[in-house]
């Protein structure tokens, strides 16, 4: 200690600047702890000192003083926006999906527009426009053949009159009457039968003049009566299907027999 003193009483500028530090306060010797202590003395020193329980222990009285202090309004705003929530940030998701479903819906949307705002309305054009070129065509079809069918009827028509006109203007071939004496086998088509040879002769010079040949058969097998025959065949049943023909002309009266 001393020595120390000595070593102060030596700087006497120190001490006077050391004494401005000190505010006119007394000077204060220290001395500094030793490290040769027993490490007993440390061990009692911890032991003795109070072990507290965490139910018995009391918050300072400044923590007191200050939950006795009321902030101002302009502090509390202050705290307030100070402690203001902030939410954590959303982690993001990536955005060409939606992209992709922009360009997709942009792309539906164009198509539609392009099918039913010029296509469509196109191909009905067309189809409308095909449409009458293939009405007009069956219509042309159509007035074509009523023409030809007009016309041939004109044809026709022509065709017959001027048929009749020449049959009125022609004069018919002469026939010829025939009178047969023996008998045939043929089956012929009678179209008159009388008892008096000159009434059948008669007939048969009138059809002669129509153009119409016919044979005389004369009276046999008993029969007294004369037939006037038109026509013949070598089987009955040629000869009927031609009586049949000639009724038309000639009435109901037309029949076949051998001769």
């Amino acid at each position: 200690m001393a020595k120390r003193k000595n070593q102060d009483q030596d700087k006497p500028n120190e001490n006077i600047n050391e004494s401005d530090d000190a505010f006119g306060l007394p000077e204060i010797e220290y001395e500094p702890l030793t490290r040769e202590e027993p490490v007993e003395e440390k061990q009692e020193e911890q032991a003795k000192e109070p072990v507290y329980e965490s139910s018995s222990y009391s918050e300072p009285s400044e923590v007191t003083e200050q939950s006795s202090y009321e902030p101002t309004h302009e502090e509390m705003v202050e705290e307030e926006q100070r402690y203001v929530y902030t939410p954590p940030a959303e982690e993001r998701s990536p955005i060409w999906p939606k992209m992709l479903l922009i360009i997709l819906l942009l792309a539906v949307v164009g198509a539609g527009v392009w099918y039913f705002g010029f296509y469509q309305p196109k191909q009905e054009k067309l189809a409308e426009q095909a449409r009458q070129e293939q009405a007009k065509r069956d219509e042309d079809t159509r007035k074509r053949r009523e023409e030809e069918e007009r016309q041939r009827l004109i044809s026709e028509e022509q065709q017959r009159k001027a048929d009749s006109l020449a049959a009125a203007n022609a004069k018919p071939a002469e026939g010829v009457v025939e009178f047969l004496s023996d008998r045939t086998g043929r089956y012929y088509v009678v179209v008159a039968s009388s008892i008096d040879d000159d009434l059948i002769t008669d007939y048969a010079n009138d059809l002669k003049g129509k153009g119409v040949s016919s044979k005389v058969i004369p009276p046999f097998r008993g029969v007294k009566f004369y037939r006037l025959a038109i026509a013949d065949r070598d089987t009955y049943n040629d000869a009927q299907s031609l009586a049949d023909q000639m009724k038309g002309d000639y009435g109901d009266g037309v029949w076949v027999i051998r001769y």
